[in-house]
This record gives C-alpha cells, structure tokens and sequence, in this order.
C-alpha cells in the first residue's frame, strides 16, 4: 500500500495574477485565487467572506485567522 505524504503536495503561487495551483506529484489537481490578508500579509485561499465593508464599499480583505 502506498503512503501519501505532504511532500506529493505543492502550491504554486503566480503573485501577478493572484492564483494558485495545487499540484500532486507534479500533476494540476485544483487552480484557485488568493489573496493578500491586509491584516497579516499571509497569501492565503480567496473568499469572499472576508471582506470589511464600509458604506456597501469594499475596502479591506482579512484571511480567516484574522477575523
């Protein structure tokens, strides 16, 4: 039985274009946006939720550690 290791895993980020591509073994499994956290300034997974808003106007993105 083969055994799957954190190393058969890679995340390849483009800071251009703000996108990842996870690779197993060397093969695209999952492309995904990123982003920037304006709290901590970790590159981390985009989601929506994580916008501040002030007047209906986006104005910062936090990852979820930091909100």
């Amino acid at each position: 039985m083969e055994r799957t290791t954190v190393s058969d895993y890679i995340e390849v980020i483009n800071p251009r274009t703000m996108t990842c591509k996870l690779l197993f073994e060397g093969k695209v499994i999952a492309e995904y946006k990123v982003e920037q956290c304006d709290k901590c300034a970790l590159i981390r997974k985009f989601d929506s939720f994580g916008y501040q808003q002030q007047d209906g106007e986006k104005i910062l993105w936090f990852c979820g550690g930091c909100r």
